[in-house]
């Protein structure tokens, strides 16, 4: 399989030189193929979150090489990350990050505004991933106004609105009963099946045990081990 996301003696360095100096990252080398389902596994703390950033691009490395389909993404310029952050991965945070005060719909097309889509077609977009969803019916409500577990739909149809190769989720089942896990985890195989990438960083062991899992790749004190 086609190599999509390939880290080479990745390193992270916060505070560097002072007496507080931590190193979230350290010497991560690692492949991930095309259409495959990685975990991220790891105790909190271990390096999960801040490697899910650095191949998401929303951080750059201290040191190493990122190639996300086969570009260097490490030392690229500030206006070309954001172009690969819009046009290749969705992300879906640990903490939602949906806006109060706008509807459902504005939530998940916001992605796309910047990017000089007409708004027909934005429409259309968001009206067929909220289908896929089972969210259309509260397509005109308030995003504070819905369960934990429709406010985690509306994420997971902000992530998609792009149609990204990769999805990158951060402890995407840390503030779910079981039921609304299982849920998330039946939207996460349909897209799997669909051939996405999808990078999962979390310690919940209800993703470890899924079959649709290809690889776990455990990390402690920054290192895969």
């Amino acid at each position: 399989m086609n190599t999509i996301i390939k880290t080479e003696n990745v390193t992270k360095v916060l505070n560097r030189g002072r007496p507080n100096e931590v190193r979230p990252v350290r010497d991560v080398s690692m492949e991930i193929s095309k259409g495959e389902t990685v975990v991220l596994k790891g105790p909190s703390g271990s390096g999960k979150t801040s490697l899910l950033s650095l191949v998401g691009c929303m951080n750059r490395p201290t040191s190493g090489k990122i190639i996300v389909k086969g570009k260097d993404v490490a030392k690229l310029p500030e206006r070309f990350l954001n172009l690969i952050r819009r046009n290749t991965f969705g992300f879906i945070f640990q903490q939602l990050n949906l806006i109060n005060g706008i509807s459902v719909k504005e939530n998940i097309m916001l992605p796309l505004y910047p990017t000089g889509s007409g708004f027909p077609e934005l429409k259309k977009r968001a009206e067929n991933i909220m289908d896929k969803l089972g969210i259309t019916h509260r397509k005109h409500f308030p995003v504070q106004g819905l369960s934990g577990g429709e406010q985690q739909r509306v994420a997971i149809a902000r992530a998609l609105i792009n149609n990204p190769d990769i999805i990158l989720a951060d402890e995407p089942t840390a503030h779910l009963d079981t039921k609304l896990s299982g849920d998330l985890i039946n939207i996460m195989k349909l897209l799997k099946e669909e051939g996405k990438t999808i990078v999962i960083a979390t310690h919940d062991p209800l993703i470890y045990e899924r079959d649709f899992i290809d690889r776990m790749i455990e990390m402690r004190d920054g290192k895969i081990i």
